[in-house]
């Protein structure tokens, strides 16, 4: 199967990028019922607490949702990467100064 290019204008392309929010959130909402249907219960961060949801809707709070670091926007963090047996040390990511919802 060939997929052919489409010529969109800016304007065009705005439009369509405007639709991946809401996309992307019907996926989350899609993926989260299949989970919660075939495994009957699914974690999920709530409060900052980790909770377990049942699929009858029972709510056990498992454990407290706390991030490993905290970073401020713009530093710059050092992380290391296990890969099988070899470790790669040093390597420098930069913390994205976009914000996410």
């Amino acid at each position: 199967m060939s997929v052919l290019p489409i010529d969109l204008s800016e304007s065009d392309m705005d439009a369509l990028e405007r639709g991946v929010p809401e996309l992307a959130q019907r996926a989350t909402l899609v993926a989260y019922v299949r989970a919660l249907g075939s495994r009957g219960e699914v974690l999920r961060v709530a409060a900052g607490d980790l909770v377990r949801v049942s699929s009858t809707g029972v709510k056990t709070i498992v454990a407290k949702a706390k991030p490993r670091r905290k970073v401020t926007v713009g530093e710059v963090i050092a992380v290391r990467r296990i890969s099988g047996t070899q470790e790669v040390k040093g390597e420098r990511h930069q913390v994205p100064s976009r914000s996410y919802p």
